[in-house]
């Protein structure tokens, strides 16, 4: 996984930020939390308890994946790389039409957003396993 401590702090910004934009929908979109029962996004801390657990999970699948071998590490991380654009065009789609269209733009680019910093972890842990040298 990517060492550069910068690549973290940039993790960190987009998840408090994620959180924060997913923990203040309009009123249509709170009524779509409660309706819904999306507890885990009701509040703050709990929005960036599961945008932060999402992302540590994520980055502990990327920094464990070089120890399966090489040839594994890019078959896994190309199919999550490959999952999180599905899930960002699902996403998107999702929220440009229909009542989750109404939930404000705040939270939109919080839903938006998530799998964007999956991609990221991802592309990132894939890029890095591409650049190791044959073991």
């Amino acid at each position: 996984m990517n060492r550069n401590l910068s690549f973290y702090l940039i993790l960190i910004v987009l998840v408090v930020v994620d959180a924060w934009l997913l923990a203040h929908p309009n009123l249509l979109g709170k009524l779509g939390v409660l309706v819904f029962k999306y507890d885990m996004i009701r509040t703050f801390p709990r929005a960036l308890a599961t945008v932060g657990i999402s992302a540590l999970i994520s980055i502990l699948i990327v920094a464990f994946m070089p120890k399966a071998g090489k040839q594994t590490a890019l078959i896994v991380l190309g199919i999550l790389t490959v999952g999180s654009i599905g899930l960002l065009i699902n996403t998107i789609m999702k929220f440009s039409s229909g009542s989750y269209a109404m939930t404000g733009a705040g939270f939109k680019t919080g839903a938006i957003l998530m799998p964007i910093i999956l991609l990221l972890i991802f592309g990132n842990g894939l890029l890095e396993t591409l650049k190791l040298k044959k073991a």
